[in-house]
């Protein structure tokens, strides 16, 4: 695997300017995303990328072939123990989710949701531990059909 490098908003909250992720070369310039991005936007584990090679740094320039699958992150709130991120994890778990856990000062946490989970019960329980106070919540990416 190969570090595909994203670009990041100038004034996001974050403070971050770039985010790599790992990803499988498919042909010269299409890499298949192979990890939940913390910060970059409108991207989504197994996410099919088109690059340009910069200096020996591959950067992204657009997404060809979307997943299916939608990516949000969660902000624990301070003091949050590993038994309660459990409690409330364990649903989403239960739908396929997953997660990627990173320190970055605070607690961050990029959640993959696959093509096959339902996505409207996945935003509720999002929504569910942050009206507990339990964390805060943002979409990076919806590749979900939303039924209205």
């Amino acid at each position: 695997m190969e570090r595909v490098f994203f670009d990041l908003e100038p004034d996001a909250w974050h403070g971050q300017s770039v985010e790599s992720m790992w990803a499988t070369k498919l042909d010269a310039d299409l890499y298949r995303i192979e990890n939940s991005p913390f910060f970059a936007r409108g991207i989504a584990f197994e996410d099919v990328v088109k690059t340009k090679l910069c200096d020996g740094v591959i950067y992204f320039v657009s997404k060809t072939t979307s997943s299916g699958g939608s990516t949000y992150r969660i902000l624990c709130k301070e003091g949050t123990d590993e038994t309660k991120f459990e409690n409330f994890w364990k649903p989403l778990e239960a739908m396929g989710c997953s997660y990627e856990q990173a320190d970055f000062g605070y607690c961050i946490y990029a959640i993959d949701v696959p093509k096959k989970a339902d996505i409207q019960l996945v935003f509720a329980l999002l929504k569910d531990g942050a009206s507990k106070d339990f964390w805060d919540f943002e979409e990076g990416h919806c590749g979900h059909p939303i039924q209205r």
